[in-house]
């Protein structure tokens, strides 16, 4: 059973601060040994998103890596579909954009997979649908990393939290194709008017549009979706049950990285700001639930069931229901997943500090 570690947010105050909070968790997690260089896993928000994890709060991890005596670097990893963090040049631009500098962090800020996207180191998993993953080369080859993660409704995977950013964001595009690939989408050509709008949003060159038609060449297409939201005809049809093939796979790709770096990752998990949407967003809509405080553990399964249980707890205080609402999908597929596959334990135990 594992130790998850709890600050809550109603006991913030002039004398307890975030910074205090994780301040006081981050002996209780920390992989960090004299000399390691250091890895501080985030997600910066896309262009536009102003809810992702704000950059005060990595500060303060950076200089609890350097008191450590570690070596740290902030990063993250290119996506697939189009955005500002298609390449290197663009998520450095847009990390820089949304407060993440040198200045501002006391740390550089790396691109994990490099220039394309396709820098990375194989690793084998063998769980139930992969035997293996691609993980951004920067993460694998780091002596140690922490993981924080931003709380927060995905439309795949339900809920975004510590296991996502380990099973997606930290892959490189490659492992990223692995885990989207299932959500290879069809057209429904009574539905399509052969607007184009479909061509223009695939970064890959996968929709074509003949005889007023579209279609997808699936030798290209790497399920990432930005032809969904192009459409406004609801011509562009994901599979069904791609949120479980997809959860699935997200679970196993998780164990990647703890495969590579056993014993030397720590995980935060900030659960502020719970907006459906996953800060891959370039908007942020309302919240779903009030705040509910900062988790640390050693193991990510662990913390993020804490902290399902904990942002449920909050739901139903506040008179909701549960994040499985929030998009009709049940998060915990792939938590069940990373489990089965050794990436942690989902039973925990809640140490209230």
């Amino acid at each position: 059973m594992s130790q998850v570690f709890f600050k809550a947010a109603e006991d913030i105050g002039p004398m307890n601060t975030q910074i205090d909070q994780i301040t006081d968790l981050f002996p209780s997690i920390s992989p960090v040994s004299e000399g390691d260089i250091v890895a501080i896993k985030i997600h910066p928000g896309e262009l536009g998103n102003t809810t992702y994890t704000r950059p005060v709060i990595v500060k303060t991890v950076v200089d609890l890596v350097k008191e450590a005596g570690g070596i740290p670097f902030v990063t993250d990893s290119t996506v697939l579909y189009t955005s500002k963090r298609f390449n290197a040049a663009d998520l450095l631009y847009t990390a820089a954009t949304n407060g993440f500098t040198m200045g501002t962090m006391g740390a550089p800020f790396i691109c994990a997979d490099g220039l394309r996207g396709d820098d990375s180191v194989s690793v084998d998993i063998g769980g139930e649908v992969l035997d293996s993953i691609t993980v951004a080369s920067a993460i694998a080859n780091a002596d140690s990393m922490i993981v924080i993660s931003h709380c927060k409704g995905h439309p795949a995977s339900g809920f975004g939290a510590a296991v996502k950013n380990l099973g997606m964001g930290c892959l490189d595009k490659a492992g990223k194709t692995v885990v989207h690939k299932v959500a290879s989408p069809a057209i429904d050509v009574g539905k399509c008017v052969g607007c184009g709008k479909c061509v223009q949003a695939c970064p890959w060159d996968a929709v074509s549009v003949n005889d007023d038609k579209a279609s997808v060449n699936y030798d290209q297409c790497r399920g990432e979706l930005s032809c969904l939201e192009s459409c406004n005809f609801g011509a562009i049809v994901p599979p069904a049950d791609f949120p479980v093939k997809m959860q699935a796979r997200l679970g196993e790709a998780a164990y990647g990285p703890v495969k590579l770096l056993p014993d030397k990752i720590g995980y935060i998990n900030w659960i502020f700001d719970l907006t459906p949407g996953c800060d891959c967003f370039n908007f942020s809509s309302p919240v779903f639930a009030g705040d509910v405080g900062i988790t640390a553990s050693k193991d990510p399964v662990a913390l993020d069931k804490a902290s399902l249980d904990l942002v449920n707890e909050r739901m139903k205080h506040d008179g909701g229901s549960c994040v499985n609402n929030v998009w009709g999908i049940d998060p915990m597929i792939h938590l069940e997943y990373a489990e089965k596959i050794g990436a942690g334990s989902m039973k925990y135990y809640l140490v209230r500090k």
